[in-house]
């Protein structure tokens, strides 16, 4: 298996409607495909822009981003005609997002579509709000004490005559309120049938049992129209989740009747050895904190494949009625699942697989039944995943190219006389630089600083490039034509400003230019001492070319055409945050493809066309 294009998947998240306007008007043509005017506002509205300002205005944005999906879609064409559509790579990874999707239809057809309010229970559930309730409660995590006390309390002994005795009345000098929505429902329903004096049986909660007393009802006072109408909001959305929570408890409860599934505790053990060693390396590595989460990426599970070996990879692991699923369709659930754990203890992370395991057994059942319903061939379905199979086959064939580009020592020194042999001017750049793999860092980096908190500080402790990390968040100046688009970029911004996250080679960036400055180049620099990072810069830059290079030719190749009024007329909004797409059932990916800025290109297309006869 191969997990690379799986992890660029993977802060805020977001449920999606799966319906499109029947009539829906064509941006862009390119070959035999499209980009529909909604395609085009969900992929603009839900890519992150953070700082948008330094790119131009919105018109130059929204150009910028669809000559990048018509790249896209230009490179999938090609991809498809040779055949890179039948890989394991992109059969494996595409299948892993159909079946997601196939769940979130299931999800859709048996939950939220069997959603209703009735007019008594809206009526009941705006009753509660208006009411607060104060309450008392005596707590045990012993379910034999708990009852004894109830039956003592149901003989005639006085509530306080228990509850002062007891170490939880010191944590209630107050009454402990209960609002409409703050409780597990069927406790609420409880709850909600007190009259004062009276008292509950033992609860069950997580942490214990509970026995509560209503003391009094109080009026939740409401000030104006606004909180009026919040309150509201807040009832309408309370009373949906909690209705669909029940019709998922049922039907969770139903489906898994009866299910028998095996699994080989021998396998998981085997499976378990290399994964503490990675997770107990990338702690190390990463001097992740006691208690933060630690998450297995593209390069540990590479090393768990490797560690493995393929007749174990492909040795079944676990059998569910009349399926079976091989250590490998499991890793291909945990490289989109994001496996992590926040404790290095062997008999925790092993706990954690299992954990998983028990999810991935599920994950199939449902895909396997919305499958046999033929939910993978709805229209809403089908329109989502070939967004995603041409991002799929475009970075497949992207990847084609960047493994094929060669750089000799010779090349080189050619580079290096003709970059750092003249006068001219040069442009070096120092930026703070958060670079992760992983998105959830980049969600909760855009959150603290939403929050306030300082970038050199969170680069200091989130960075896996340990230049950065040594020196206090920053990489100090570097010539603007290094680094790849993290150089072109900051050479581009204002001190102060920031940019990303882009993807890069090595995951993703998210940058902010602290300063910047203009050197003459009198002298000749070493080369031999800059050899291998010329090289890094050369292959990059052979990269971009080849990249705009095939993109002009594939142009040529398929033809496109794009309606400039409809482009114009677009209003869109910017979004500084990256986001994710949940799916019923479980399971999440990015809302949308993050595609790698590729508009270049269409400036000589331009003006090929304007040399044309």
């Amino acid at each position: 298996m191969n997990i690379r294009l799986i992890l660029l998947l993977l802060l805020f998240s977001v449920q999606f409607s799966w319906s499109q306007p029947a009539d829906q008007k064509v941006i862009a043509k390119i070959g035999s495909e499209i980009i529909s005017e909604s395609e085009f506002i969900e992929r603009y509205e839900l890519t992150p822009q953070l700082y948008a300002g330094v790119k131009g205005t919105e018109d130059a944005l929204k150009k910028e981003l669809l000559y990048s999906i018509i790249a896209e879609k230009l490179w999938a064409l090609e991809a498809e005609s040779m055949g890179l559509d039948n890989s394991e790579l992109i059969k494996s990874t595409y299948k892993a997002v159909e079946k997601m999707c196939v769940r979130d239809a299931l999800y859709r057809e048996n939950i939220l579509n069997k959603v209703q309010l009735s007019e008594n229970y809206l009526s009941e559930a705006f009753r509660r709000n208006s009411l607060i309730l104060d309450l008392h409660y005596i707590f045990s995590n012993d379910e034999s004490e708990i009852f004894k006390i109830y039956n003592q309390l149901k003989s005639g002994t006085d509530f306080y005559s228990i509850f002062l005795q007891r170490p939880e009345s010191g944590l209630q000098e107050k009454p402990y309120n209960v609002s409409y929505g703050q409780m597990d429902k069927a406790v609420e329903d409880k709850l909600y049938g007190l009259k004062p004096g009276e008292i509950t049986e033992p609860l069950k909660a997580p942490n214990g049992w509970y026995i509560f007393r209503l003391l009094s009802i109080d009026q939740k006072i409401i000030e104006n129209a606004h909180e009026s109408e919040e309150q509201k909001k807040y009832v309408l959305k309370v009373a949906e989740a909690t209705i669909t929570d029940s019709l998922y408890k049922s039907f969770y409860s139903n489906f898994f009747t009866n299910v028998n599934a095996e699994t080989n505790r021998e396998l998981l053990f085997r499976l378990s050895e290399p994964v503490i060693q990675a997770l107990k390396f990338r702690s190390l590595k990463e001097n992740i904190s006691a208690g933060d989460k630690i998450y297995l990426n593209s390069d540990d599970l590479y090393k768990i494949e490797a560690a493995l070996g393929q007749e174990t990879l492909n040795s079944v692991f676990i059998k569910v009625n009349n399926q079976t699923a091989t250590i490998d369709d499991f890793l291909q659930e945990l490289s989109i699942e994001k496996f992590y754990v926040d404790s290095l203890d062997n008999d925790h992370i092993r706990g954690r697989l299992n954990f998983y395991v028990k999810r991935f057994i599920e994950h199939e059942l449902l895909a396997s039944e919305g499958y046999k319903r033929g939910l993978q061939n709805l229209p809403e379905v089908r329109r989502y995943l070939n967004i995603w199979k041409s991002y799929f086959l475009s970075e497949a064939l992207r990847n084609k190219i960047r493994d094929s580009i060669e750089v000799t020592d010779d090349e080189t020194y050619e580079y290096f006389l003709k970059r750092d042999g003249d006068t001219s001017l040069t442009i070096e750049v120092k930026i703070i630089e958060v670079l992760t793999d992983n998105l959830d860092i980049i969600r909760t980096v855009l959150d603290k600083l939403k929050d306030g908190a300082d970038f050199r500080e969170l680069a200091v402790k989130y960075t896996t490039r340990e230049e950065a990390k040594k020196n206090n968040g920053e990489l100090g100046f570097f010539n603007s034509k290094e680094y790849g688009e993290i150089g072109s970029k900051a050479s581009l911004m204002n001190v102060g400003e920031m940019y990303g996250p882009i993807k890069v080679q090595e995951g993703y960036s998210l940058f902010k230019l602290i300063e910047k400055k203009e050197t003459k180049n009198f002298t000749k620099q070493n080369f031999e001492q800059r050899k291998d990072l010329l090289k890094v810069e050369l292959k990059s830059k052979k990269y971009s070319d080849a990249i705009i290079k095939k993109t002009l030719q594939l142009a040529n190749k398929y033809n496109f055409q794009i309606n400039e009024e409809i482009l114009r007329s677009i209003k869109v909004f910017n979004t500084t945050t990256v986001v994710y797409r949940n799916f019923g059932f479980g399971g999440k990916l990015l809302a949308v493809p993050l595609t790698p800025p590729n508009y270049i290109w269409f400036k000589f297309w331009q003006e090929q066309e304007n040399l044309a006869p």
